[in-house]
């Protein structure tokens, strides 16, 4: 049989040199992105390790063990190394950091690079999706991809190493979404097995590839001729992957979805009556953010996202706005718009990070914008497309440059990209480390709890470096008014408390010092900080306690571990001393009581505190401390005519109150129990 000498002629045609140099040229518009990714953020490379890159990194230990760590980086919660157990498992970012631990130590130079080869290969994979999405429109594909990966909220995701849990777990969704619409076309089933494996890896790397599981079923609605049928079971093996997740992640962590305390920084948003309409304020601020990128900051936390309520007129706005975007999705769904598509794809990328409404995470967070942004630059380059001409017959868009509207198409992408790129590029300075970033974006975030205390942090940290005393105190002195101006706006904030403990320790002002650590989260390393302030106020016996209590709650605590020999030495050296010294002072018996109590050491601490009340009988804090001790050695009748001679004393003094609550109740007497139990309830 011949062949059709007229369909070999038209099979020519279509090969025509001018279409084999079109495709040709197509084919390499795919490094495109990839270039343009080092150009943006080729000025990262010196840069340092900056903000988490620290706990994530620098000082994650198990991160910094290398191969050997990778074990247990399998199986623990994101934030484990820092103390804080949130129920995250993103074990992709870590062990990635733990190879090139392993490879190169800890080289933030190549670090970086990596972030940038990856931000590269992301550009590439998206281009590659909208171009089998959007097919024969190259160049509307490529200029989205620029748009998108231009956009400056980018520079936290790109230029802060320990974000590459964000570009992981969107370049495997990526891939994953480029797959399943490569077996919908193909029905080829290696492209299928590659897209689990992709969209496993995505959730590996950060939770919030979820959202890949929910635009896959829009995907394949929008851009294939696929029925509802074909749809509900490619959706449902994604969502038993993600159900394969979850049982993985419970296996490891022992919890499915986690329960994170409401953060110091959230709490006084939990009235939830305030937290939707604010929720909504955020929504609108985020749409600010990705139209106007100024001011650009790496923290949205209390109070610089103020606490509205519906009597704000921008929560009005904002949700006018999310009404607008809810109705041109739903009247562009039947006909299959791309702004349809892209709406729908933007709101379930935003989700993440509008989850403040359920207090799990972070306020607000320009890191969250990072896959919104790639609907919004489909909107946007279909909007200025819109501008070109039609052919009247075809309705194919004619690429003639020289009327108006056509020269506004060229001049709008060349705006919008040029402001873009400029952005990027001259925000990742501030990235550069930990001084940089602080001190740029305190400009902008006066408001948040969180930037002045890490502000002041920085500062008290080099001037302790400093070795000019006149600069060591210029930075001491300002570090403090910034941590001074934390606690002013959120005086819960127990992190500004600490940090102010230590600055006053620096400054040796030892009860200072004391009274902000009482104010600081009652962890570990607050009380072996502050064991340090009452070992230099020479109070050995407090210290050696809080150093007990320390080694307690955390074993490895270097700190504790480290002075608890000296603290021991000073204690037994001192105690020494006040054994061997004769005095008839009533608080050098108190104190040698209090060293004998910390040996455990009843009977002696009893014959002290004896001392010190027959020197000062209306000592009360010793004849507590008498009653305390008979407690101690199970002499409960003796205790309890003690602590009522305290009451003698001091009718109205709550302590003995309270212990003999407790011993009447040890020995049975329930009714004079609740007598004392309620008069120290009452005083």
């Amino acid at each position: 049989m011949k062949p059709d000498k007229r369909k070999k002629d038209r099979n020519n045609k279509s090969r025509s040199p001018s279409s084999e140099i079109k495709n040709s040229f197509n084919k390499y518009l795919i490094w495109v992105p990839f270039v343009f990714a080092f150009i943006l953020y080729g000025n990262t490379l010196k840069h340092d390790f900056t903000l988490d890159d620290l706990p994530q990194i620098v000082n994650h230990k198990y991160v910094q063990q290398g191969w050997a760590g990778i074990s247990k980086l399998a199986t623990q919660d994101y934030w484990a190394a820092s103390g804080i157990s949130l129920g995250y498992y993103r074990p992709l970012s870590h062990i990635s950091f733990a190879v090139e631990n392993a490879l190169h130590g800890n080289n933030p130079t190549i670090m970086h690079l990596v972030n940038i080869l990856l931000y590269g290969l992301t550009g590439m994979v998206v281009f590659l999706l909208l171009s089998n999405l959007f097919r024969k429109m190259p160049l509307f594909v490529l200029l989205a991809t620029l748009i998108f990966m231009a956009h400056p909220v980018h520079t936290e995701v790109v230029a802060n190493i320990k974000s590459r849990d964000e570009i992981l777990s969107f370049l495997n969704g990526t891939l994953a979404l480029l797959l399943v619409f490569d077996y919908s076309k193909s029905k080829n089933w290696i492209s299928l097995a590659l897209a689990v494996i992709f969209f496993f890896l995505s959730l590996l790397s950060k939770e919030t590839a979820m959202t890949t599981l929910a635009i896959i079923p829009f995907m394949l609605f929008f851009f294939t001729p696929k029925k509802g049928g074909y749809i509900a079971r490619i959706t449902l093996l994604f969502v038993t992957v993600s159900v394969g997740f979850l049982l993985l992640k419970h296996a490891m962590l022992g919890t499915l979805s986690g329960n994170p305390p409401v953060d110091i920084n959230n709490y006084p948003y939990r009235d939830i009556s305030l937290r939707i309409p604010t929720t909504l304020y955020i929504f609108g601020f985020y749409l600010w953010r990705l139209i106007f990128p100024f001011r650009l900051l790496y923290d949205y936390s209390y109070n610089q996202i103020p606490q509205v309520s519906w009597a704000n007129p921008l929560v009005w706005v904002s949700l006018f706005i999310v009404a607008i975007l809810i109705a041109l999705a739903i009247k562009n769904l039947k006909r299959k718009n791309i702004i349809s598509f892209s709406i729908i794809s933007f709101g379930i990328s935003m989700t993440p990070g509008i989850a403040f409404v359920l207090l799990r995470g972070g306020i607000m967070a320009e890191r969250f914008l990072y896959a919104p942004v790639l609907g919004i630059s489909i909107i946007v380059t279909y909007l200025i497309f819109k501008l070109l001409p039609r052919e009247k017959t075809t309705g194919r868009l004619v690429y003639d440059f020289k009327p108006r509207l056509s020269k506004l198409f060229i001049a709008s992408f060349a705006i919008i990209l040029t402001f873009y790129s400029i952005r990027t590029i001259a925000r990742n300075p501030v990235w550069k480390n930990n001084m940089t970033l602080f001190s740029n974006d305190i400009k902008y975030g006066r408001n948040s709890a969180q930037l002045c205390k890490h502000y002041g942090s920085e500062l008290v940290n080099q001037s302790v470096a400093a070795t000019d005393k006149a600069l060591k105190d210029s930075l001491m002195t300002e570090g403090v008014n910034e941590l001074l101006r934390s606690v002013e706006i959120n005086p819960r904030f127990g992190e500004a408390y600490f940090k102010l403990g230590y600055a006053y320790y620096q400054m040796r002002d030892f009860d200072t010092s004391i009274e902000y650590y009482k104010k600081a989260n009652a962890n570990s390393m607050t009380l072996a900080n502050m064991a340090l302030a009452y070992y230099m106020k020479g109070d050995y016996s407090e210290a050696m306690k809080l150093l007990k209590q320390s080694l307690q709650m955390d074993p490895e605590n270097v700190t504790a571990r480290t002075n608890m020999p000296l603290v021991t030495n000073a204690f037994n050296n001192k105690l020494k001393n006040m054994q061997t010294h004769k005095s008839k002072d009533a608080n050098h018996f108190f104190d040698l009581g209090n060293m004998y109590v910390e040996q455990q050491n009843y009977s002696e601490a009893l014959l002290s505190f004896k001392k010190s009340v027959e020197l000062k009988p209306s000592y009360v804090g010793a004849l507590i401390n008498v009653g305390n001790c008979y407690y101690m050695l199970q002499d409960y009748d003796n205790a309890i005519a003690t602590f009522e001679e305290v009451l003698d004393l001091n009718p109205n003094n709550k302590m003995a109150f309270r212990n003999l609550s407790h011993l009447y109740g040890l020995m049975g007497n329930y009714d004079l129990q609740q007598y004392y139990d309620e008069k120290a309830k009452a005083n």
